[in-house]
């Protein structure tokens, strides 16, 4: 088992997806490597038992662990990487892909460099794994390096995705990762506390496919518009850390990354089931979004959500 670099994978109730991550693991070069994944089920049930039994058999560098309570999406992310043992974690979700070679690709990285963070570049896929969407999450030439601050200001976006971030758990368990909890972004709050003063290395090729397609994708969908009101609550908390103008500057970089405010992301989240008059009414209407978004919002909420769907499948055919 290699004691440098294992992968951890934080997962709740999608072992066919779990199945199809890991074995992208072992073509990326995992196999090869002895690179061990480290598994924290928060399904609380045998949702996953088959799938993690045919797991390691095929692959021997498989450690399962079963949290006693349901943690959460947040709270799971951070314990698939306390109870990694390697000296990096790299974590990933349970539906994405490792493509091959990016084994190798980190490991020669982290061979070299003694940082606490390494970013890795990513592409977006449809919900089955058929188009890409986007090529690149960050339009890197080469690779790079950064400074955290300029990082946070206008990149950190990028690792809300839990698949771009590889970290030191020496430094993991230095900082205070539990505040950060209840902002659907606790793993980025833990990476930019502990990044603070340092360069981040940037790996401009993308090694992993995030399965992004629609907002069904996602676990969160009846939580949309509170998981993304939660970057502005992860830099009230980092305030401290980077000061406010350099936190006002990551929240306008969220928000532009991710189209928010905007037609076309409202658009996104009924075609998905996530924008519903409900959703308007508890946590639309009390926001500091602009009354004519706000306006949108209610008239889009009740339009048929299958209109948007098709527009979307318009969009994205071929």
């Amino acid at each position: 088992m290699n004691p440098l670099l294992g992968i951890s994978i934080p997962t709740y109730k999608r072992p066919e997806q779990l199945l199809e991550t890991v074995r992208s693991i072992a073509v990326a070069g995992g196999r090869e490597s002895g690179i061990p994944v480290f598994i924290s089920d928060d399904s609380m049930d045998g949702t996953n038992d088959a799938a993690l039994e045919v797991l390691k058999a095929e692959y021997p560098f498989v450690h399962v662990s079963r949290n006693e309570k349901n943690l959460g999406i947040d709270g799971n992310i951070l314990r698939s990487v306390d109870v990694n043992t390697c000296r990096y974690a790299w974590l990933l979700g349970e539906d994405d892909r490792l493509v091959p070679g990016a084994v190798e690709r980190v490991l020669r990285i982290l061979e070299r460099e003694d940082v606490p963070f390494v970013y890795a570049n990513y592409s977006s896929v449809n919900a089955d794994f058929s188009r890409t969407l986007k090529p690149v999450s960050l339009p890197l030439r080469a690779d790079a390096r950064m400074p955290a601050d300029r990082f946070w200001r206008e990149c950190s976006w990028s690792i809300g995705f839990i698949g771009a971030c590889v970290v030191r758990k020496a430094d993991w368990e230095k900082a205070d990762r539990r505040r950060y909890l209840g902002t659907w972004f606790a793993h980025v709050g833990a990476i930019m506390e502990l990044c603070r003063g340092r360069e981040i290395p940037m790996i401009a090729k993308p090694l992993v496919r995030n399965r992004c397609g629609t907002t069904e994708v996602f676990t969160w969908t009846s939580s949309l518009m509170d998981v993304l009101d939660g970057w502005r609550r992860l830099c009230a908390l980092l305030e401290p850390v980077y000061g406010a103008e350099a936190c006002r500057e990551s929240l306008r970089s969220f928000r532009r990354a991710h189209g928010l405010g905007t037609v076309k992301f409202l658009a996104y989240a009924r075609a998905g089931g996530a924008l519903t008059p409900e959703v308007v009414r508890e946590q639309i209407l009390p926001g500091g979004e602009s009354a004519w978004f706000k306006a949108w919002a209610r008239v889009m909420a009740r339009l048929p959500s299958g209109w948007f769907r098709a527009l979307q499948r318009w969009r994205h055919r071929g």
